[in-house]
Order: structure tokens, then C-alpha cells, then sequence
């Protein structure tokens, strides 16, 4: 009974100090971070230590070789090839989702199109699909002798083994796939802004347009801004769906960062060369995010702005 009295004492004490409430937030937060720690930052830190080694095909550390790993992957032109598609491919398939999912939910929260909330439950189905299963349905669409594609386009395209249609199709699919998060996201940022806005819009004689430029985009300003950089880092990981769609051809047209680095790794067991390149591969997804947060998020959330 008395170490009952004596933890309710001590749990009082600390409820009636300010600095020790903000232990007790600490506490709370402790195993989030720790987990944290152990699934993402161990992980990393230990890439970037075998990242200055060499290994051996049996995986063991054989030779401390500095940075002669990063020389290596920065030196092979397939992987030089692989970070130019990356970035057409994270930019191309971006932009036209980002367009795609604004235009569709501006579609959707106008006065023309009823039971808005159905039509966006549908829309959802494609982006909670496995990117394994999204490669093998649009690898099907895409086969020249019996995919539909060219059924209904009425053309003979080899879209898989070919150039430029490889990349065009690992692009669609990936629109088909994620244009539903736009939707899903700007629908939701609609629905949230007062009709009182519009309403003050129209009684000073606003066009549409001009509602849209100083009343919509202005509201869906974080909203845009979250889901660029979700969507933008997403992109930059594409593996599953282009392992499964092209296998990284014709040749090495269609290899991505992420291929390499599995290739690297996994087909020439070279895990020092494997983890140089993941630790280039983050730095370019760090920078591109960066650059989007200084140059678009940080003036559409700042405070001064409102």
C-alpha cells in the first residue's frame, strides 16, 4: 500500500511541475522514436558505413576503400542513365497526376455532378492496388498482340521492347495508379472551404477564374504542398511496377535508381557499390524535396502570407 502512495505522490509531483510534464511528453514519445531509430535511422546510418567498404560475394567487409564506391557508381553510365529517366519520370508522371487530380476534383465539387463522395470511392480502387499487380494488368493492356490498348487505339505498337513507348507506358500506369490520391486529397481540401468565401466572391462580380486564383488555390495551398511531397518522394522509390511492366528495357532504357541499386547489389553482389548508390539515391530525394519545400511549401505556409 505504501509503494502505491508513494508512486501516486511522485505521479502527482510531476503533474504539478511544468518541466516534468514535459518529461512525462517525452515518455510518451520515447517509443515512437525509438522504433523510429531502429527501422529507418540504424538502417541508414549503417548503408552509409558499408557504403566505405568493400565486400566480398559472401558479404563479408574485405577492404576499407573510402569513397572509391561512390567514383564507381557516379563513373557508370548505366546509372547516370538511370537517374535521367528517374527524374523525366518522377517529373513527367507528377505533373500530369497533380493536373489530372485537380482538374477531376474541380469536376466533381461543381454544382454539375451530384453523389461527389461515390464518385471518389470509386476513383480509389487503382492507387490501393499492388504496384506488382498494377505492372502485370498494364503489361497485359500493353502486350502488342492481344492487349487492348492497341485494340482500341487501332495501332501496332510494341509498347514494352520498344523506344519511346517503354517509358510512356511505365508513365501511364503510374498515372493511372496515383491520379486517385490527388482526387481523394484536393476533393477533401474543396469540401473545407466555406461557401461564404464564394458567396463574398460572386456579390463583388468575381469571375470564375478569379475565384479560383484568390479563393481555391489559396485554401488548397497546404494540401497541395503535402501532397506533392508524398507523392514526389513515392515516385522517385518506382521499383515493383517497373521490375514487372519493362524489367528495365529495351536494354537499360527504362532502369531507375532504385533497379540499379538492386542490381547492384543482388545481380553483382557488389553490396559497397549497392549502398553508395542508396545513399546518392536518398540525397537526390532529400534535395528534390528540399528545393520543393524552400521554393513552393515554405512561401504557401508561411505565416506572413495569410
Amino acid at each position: 500500500m505504501s509503494t502505491s502512495n508513494a508512486l501516486s505522490n511522485w505521479w502527482g509531483d510531476l503533474r504539478r511541475n511544468r518541466d516534468d510534464e514535459r518529461l512525462i511528453a517525452w515518455l510518451f514519445v520515447a517509443p515512437a522514436i525509438v522504433l523510429l531509430a531502429m527501422v529507418a535511422i540504424y538502417p541508414f546510418v549503417q548503408m552509409i558505413y558499408d557504403s566505405l567498404f568493400e565486400f566480398t560475394q559472401a558479404g563479408e567487409r574485405a577492404a576499407f576503400v573510402g569513397l572509391t564506391n561512390y567514383g564507381t557508381v557516379l563513373s557508370d553510365p548505366r546509372f547516370l542513365n538511370a537517374t535521367g529517366f528517374t527524374v523525366i519520370f518522377v517529373v513527367v508522371s507528377v505533373v500530369i497526376e497533380f493536373l489530372l487530380g485537380l482538374g477531376v476534383s474541380l469536376l466533381l465539387y461543381s454544382a454539375y455532378i451530384e453523389r461527389r463522395q461515390l464518385l471518389v470511392t470509386l476513383s480509389i480502387p487503382p492507387m490501393i492496388m499492388s504496384p506488382i499487380i498494377t505492372g502485370l494488368t498494364w503489361r497485359m493492356l500493353f502486350s502488342p498482340s492481344y492487349g487492348m490498348v492497341n485494340h482500341l487505339l487501332g495501332i501496332n505498337i510494341d509498347w514494352i521492347a520498344s523506344r519511346p513507348w517503354s517509358r510512356v507506358a511505365l508513365i501511364v500506369a503510374d498515372v493511372w495508379m496515383w491520379t486517385p490520391l490527388f482526387v481523394l486529397v484536393f476533393t477533401a481540401a474543396l469540401q473545407s472551404i466555406p461557401d461564404v468565401y464564394y458567396e463574398a466572391a460572386e456579390v463583388d462580380g468575381m469571375s470564375t477564374w478569379q475565384q479560383f486564383k484568390w479563393i481555391t488555390l489559396p485554401q488548397m495551398r497546404t494540401a497541395i504542398v503535402v501532397v506533392l511531397l508524398l507523392r514526389i518522394v513515392r515516385a522517385f522509390k518506382v521499383f515493383p511496377k517497373v521490375q514487372v511492366l519493362t524489367q528495365g528495357g529495351p536494354g537499360a532504357y527504362t532502369e531507375t535508381i532504385a533497379m540499379m541499386t538492386y542490381n547492384y547489389g543482388f545481380r553483382f553482389f557488389e553490396l559497397g557499390v549497392a549502398s553508395a548508390s542508396g545513399v546518392l539515391y536518398w540525397l537526390l530525394m532529400f534535395l528534390t524535396a528540399f528545393v520543393l519545400f524552400k521554393s513552393v511549401a515554405e512561401g504557401l505556409i508561411s505565416p506572413e502570407e495569410n
